[in-house]
């Protein structure tokens, strides 16, 4: 038992230092990093404010295919995964500490619903039900984009407390593509001050999502009045379909990849 319990206190310890260390190693994946992050503003502002809603199919297609799937998902596990030949997990996507992630990931939604869904009298389903599932896709891109991706990367070149900061800073200022006033910004950036601590935990994007995240989004959204076609759902569960079969596939490829390079029996 002494020797269980001086185990767990090393274990600890390192966690700790290694949470502290600073780190300065920036890399070219940083500046992939950085470039594609510039891009998804760029596309976001490009459909809120240029195209608007207003013109259905483009404004669609850049906010759905292009900023949330090709950019938040594909592009990240490309690089990481496929290109660099690394594992999911560089990009959150991993089954270590799951339970514990979704039972962190379930106490903080609860935490939060109580606070923010669980006040408000919810409109009718035909309304409720689109923004549900923009708020889901939504939730999972910023999951994988901004904690797998931005943060694990930042993580890996300066250390884990530059990343949190760094990470929410992304995260915050990413709003400008939506339009979003300074004010709201400040409150973005202690957010995300707050889902970044979550997601250095365990390093598991099942912290954000699919019980965390969207609900804050969602409120927002109904806070706010906005209302968007019914029609809406759909297209955004097809981005979702579409997320889970590209990192089906990788999943999938990197286990026949693994298998192949198993020793055989000679």
């Amino acid at each position: 038992m002494a020797g269980n319990g001086i185990g767990l206190k090393q274990t600890i310890s390192d966690g700790l230092r290694e949470a502290v260390r600073m780190r300065w190693n920036p890399s070219k994946d940083l500046a992939i990093v950085v470039g594609s992050y510039l891009l998804l503003v760029a596309v976001l502002y490009t459909a809120f404010n240029v195209v608007t809603s207003e013109n259905v199919a483009p404004y669609f297609i850049l906010y759905g295919p292009v900023s949330l799937l090709l950019i938040g998902v594909v592009l990240p596990v490309v690089w990481n995964t496929v290109l660099k030949k690394r594992p999911l997990a560089d990009t959150g996507i991993t089954k270590k500490h799951a339970l514990v992630s979704l039972a962190l990931g379930g106490l903080l939604g609860a935490v939060t619903y109580m606070g923010t869904l669980a006040e408000l009298e919810l409109p009718a389903f035909d309304e409720l039900f689109p923004l549900l599932m923009m708020a889901i896709t939504v939730g999972l891109f910023e999951a994988v984009f901004f904690r797998g991706w931005v943060q694990l990367s930042l993580d890996r070149a300066f250390g884990a407390i530059p990343a949190v900061v760094l990470g929410a800073a992304f995260y915050s200022l990413y709003h400008i593509g939506y339009g979003m006033e300074a004010e709201e910004l400040l409150l973005l950036f202690i957010l995300g001050i707050t889902f970044a601590v979550a997601f250095r935990v365990t390093k598991n994007i099942l912290v954000m999502w699919p019980f965390y995240t969207w609900i804050g989004g969602l409120y927002t959204n109904l806070e706010e009045g906005l209302s968007i076609p019914f029609e809406s759902a759909y297209g955004f569960a097809l981005v979702l379909v579409s997320m889970f079969m590209f990192i089906g596939f990788v999943l999938l490829k990197l286990s026949r990849d693994g298998k192949r390079k198993a020793p055989q029996p000679g």
